[in-house]
């Protein structure tokens, strides 16, 4: 009850960053942080590229593209760290999760200093606050649920992001004054995390969420300078969510109110993991609530009404709890609202809201009477389980293919686990071992189209192409999907079909006509036809609609070098590739 009348404007003068003693300690966690997250990331870091990491800019793109063919799209930032990486080491993927550990680790310094401020402006006392700020820094290092970030170099968009909002919240909670230097240093910040990620954008409600809880000093010069841009970067998000891709209005699958009724589980899903980091995949099957009162989305939401009610009503009470609930919350919005994505409940998303449950974590322990040794003994079991758990998750990582596997046995009912094992089976060149996951998915799974495509490539891998044909004609017949109609007509032309392949190419393109590879499938069909016009006009729509299309960008070469001379099929000859666009 002490607490309900205190006064946060004395605590508002920052002095922590001042203090050598805090430097020294920020540099000791950082080094520290290094030492532990070699020994518990290390399974890790020789791990090869896997799910998204196979359609970034260094596995398309080729040597010569300079940086600024890299920054095409909406995240310039992250895709300089991509092209810096390639410049070192190509396709190696050591420097890429090396790079990734770095930000991870600097995340883990500048965690330290937001808790140390934040339980500062809450009352606590320096030494307390540092040594609270000490543990919640390591177990954000430590916990399993940033694995995904961390180990997964596509992840890197999230720890990235992360980076640069944690950079501008410390600047933000430690400037002595609201001075236009301090307020445009914020900005620049905070544009770079956007740049990075798109869901950095919540700092601005993090920002707004501080000052309420925390009142005491004016922002009029920094919300003045952030308030155009942040109306300016609402208008091109919500112009890029009406168009299509893996996030947006446009998703055909669920709608926008399908969604929010899901995330509304997910949320508490979220909570579980963190508390209790069991059952981790890098696929989870959770299916779509289509209706309020579908797997208990009903339930949820009123729970999570709740929560926010008891955060508002009790937040001078308990201003660290309420804070951490209500941070957890404006961090998750982004992906955990109202705008679909494709993924319903993703691991990486709880990167950055592991904050605020840290610091729920920390109003928590301070309420419970314990003894000086019997405290750090139970934050040093927490951590030693964090670590040995996120070691196990990591030699997971190390190995794509037991990852796979892993989420292939836990997601019974998601058929997207099966289907990239045997992509990664098939890379491989081990395509018959890919066979007894189909049989397991298809029994759990009958009739599923992702599964009889997985069939198709499988079986073609293993040379068996009339069976692999009534796979992929099967699955085109469950769901129309333009990439089953281009592997159709591939399939057809490695068969010396090629009057049906030009048929279900042509076709692939009118149901998307801007996906790029349709245009590249079919400039290979025109190649064998030994129409060069044909085939330049293809190649030329695919690099059109993807300037990363390395294959497109080949085929020009040889098509423009041949001039369509010997090097070309002779007519009736196969397409020059197999079932792999």
């Amino acid at each position: 009850m002490k607490q309900k009348g205190r006064k946060h404007g004395p605590a508002l003068a920052p002095s922590l960053p001042t203090g050598p003693r805090t430097r020294t300690l920020a540099l000791y966690v950082c080094l520290g942080g290094l030492i532990l997250l070699a020994l518990v990331y290390g399974p890790a870091l020789h791990g090869g590229f896997v799910f998204d990491d196979l359609n970034l800019p260094f596995q398309l793109t080729l040597a010569a593209t300079p940086l600024a063919g890299w920054l095409v799209g909406a995240r310039p930032v992250l895709m300089s760290t991509y092209w810096a990486n390639f410049q070192l080491s190509a396709n190696n993927p050591f420097s890429y999760h090396v790079v990734n550990l770095l930000i991870h680790a600097l995340n883990g310094a500048m965690v330290f200093l937001v808790l140390a401020r934040l339980l500062s402006l809450a009352g606590w006392a320096r030494e307390r606050s540092r040594a609270a700020a000490l543990a919640g820094s390591a177990i954000f290092l430590l916990h399993p649920l940033a694995t995904e970030s961390v180990s997964y170099i596509a992840g890197r968009s999230e720890s990235l992001a992360a980076l640069f909002m944690l950079a501008a919240y410390t600047l933000f909670l430690y400037r002595r004054e609201d001075s236009w230097k301090s307020a445009l240093a914020i900005a620049g910040l905070f544009a770079l995390g956007v740049a990075a990620k798109e869901n950095a954008v919540a700092l601005a409600g993090v920002f707004l969420l501080t000052s309420w809880i925390f009142p005491g000093r004016p922002n009029r010069r920094l919300y003045a300078i952030l308030a155009p841009g942040a109306a300016a970067a609402i208008v091109v998000v919500l112009r890029s969510l009406m168009h299509g891709g893996n996030a947006g209005f446009s998703i055909h699958d669920f709608t926008w109110y399908q969604y929010t009724f899901t995330q509304a589980r997910a949320i508490f899903t979220y909570l579980r993991l963190a508390i209790l980091p069991f059952g981790q995949s890098v696929d989870h099957d959770f299916p779509i609530s289509f209706t309020i009162a579908q797997h208990g989305a009903w339930l949820c939401a009123l729970a999570l009404a709740g929560l926010l009610g008891l955060a508002l009503g009790y937040r001078r009470r308990f201003p660290l709890a309420c804070f951490g609930l209500l941070l957890f919350l404006v961090l998750l919005a982004p992906t955990s609202s109202v705008v679909p994505i494709a993924d319903a409940l993703v691991e990486r998303r709880m990167y950055l809201p592991l904050l605020g449950l840290i610091l729920i974590g920390c109003e928590a322990a301070s309420r419970v009477r314990l003894s000086r040794p019997a405290a750090y003994s139970a934050i040093a079991t927490v951590l030693l389980l964090f670590a040995m758990l996120s070691h196990e998750r990591n030699r997971l990582w190390g190995d794509p293919e037991k990852l796979l596997a892993s989420a292939a046995l836990q997601a019974p009912h998601n058929p997207r686990p099966v289907a990239n094992l045997t992509d990664t089976l098939i890379a491989a060149n081990r395509c018959t071992e890919a066979l007894p996951w189909l049989e397991r998915a298809e029994r759990l799974l009958p009739r599923n189209y992702i599964i009889e495509a997985s069939w198709g490539r499988a079986l073609e891998c293993t040379g068996r192409r009339e069976e692999a044909l009534t796979r992929l004609e099967r699955a085109a017949a469950l769901h129309p999907a333009w990439k089953i109609y281009e592997l159709i007509g591939l399939l057809y032309g490695e068969m010396d079909r090629l009057e049906p392949a030009g048929e279900a190419l042509r076709k692939a393109i009118a149901m998307e006509p801007a996906a790029a590879s349709p245009h590249r499938s079919l400039g290979l069909w025109y190649e064998a036809m030994r129409d060069s016009e044909g085939a330049l006009r293809e190649y030329r729509a695919a690099l059109a609609l993807d300037p990363y299309d390395e294959k497109a960008r080949l085929g020009l070469a040889r098509v423009q070098s041949s001039a369509m001379a010997p090097a070309l099929h002779e007519p009736g000859r196969p397409l020059p590739t197999a079932v792999s666009p």
